[in-house]
């Protein structure tokens, strides 16, 4: 669970991850990564509904952040991008940076409301899945549990 390369970098940014085995994948006993694939794509689709229903300042979008990173959510302090892991999709609360005409002290709100934030894309997650994955740093992860954290 967790394992690969996603990251934050942000002060005010963190992660979960979701493994792969989580989704149906396999016909005739063989691994199908399209199921895989069409799994995780009703799996976001329902986090997204969750979410946005339980923060109304957020909305959907559809902006690649990179290459490998799409953000599926945005309030006008941050995103909520997906990263596929290899082994795990990433689920990533994610700093937007402040732009010259926005007045205010926009790294403040980042702070008040950032761990808010995570623990909504957790309660979240814990709707569909039982166990997910958290960041530890750089090459270390761990392991949470839904039962461990009600």
């Amino acid at each position: 669970m967790g394992r690969g390369n996603a990251c934050v970098h942000g002060k005010y940014e963190g992660l979960y991850y979701v493994d792969w085995d989580n989704f149906v994948g396999e016909l005739d006993g063989e691994r199908d990564y399209e199921l895989e694939r069409e799994d995780w794509e009703m799996s976001l689709e329902t986090f997204v509904g969750d979410f946005t229903e339980k923060y109304k300042t957020f909305s959907e979008c559809d902006i690649w952040t990179s290459r490998d990173e799409k953000a599926v959510l945005e309030s006008t302090l941050f995103y909520i991008v997906v990263q596929d892991n290899e082994w795990s999709m990433a689920i990533k609360l994610i700093q937007k940076e402040q732009d010259y005409c926005s007045k205010g002290n926009f790294e403040n709100l980042q702070k008040g409301l950032y761990q808010k934030y995570l623990e909504g894309i957790k309660q979240c997650l814990f709707n569909q899945f039982e166990e997910l994955g958290i960041y530890g740093g750089a090459w270390t992860s761990g392991t949470i549990r839904k039962q461990e954290v009600a």
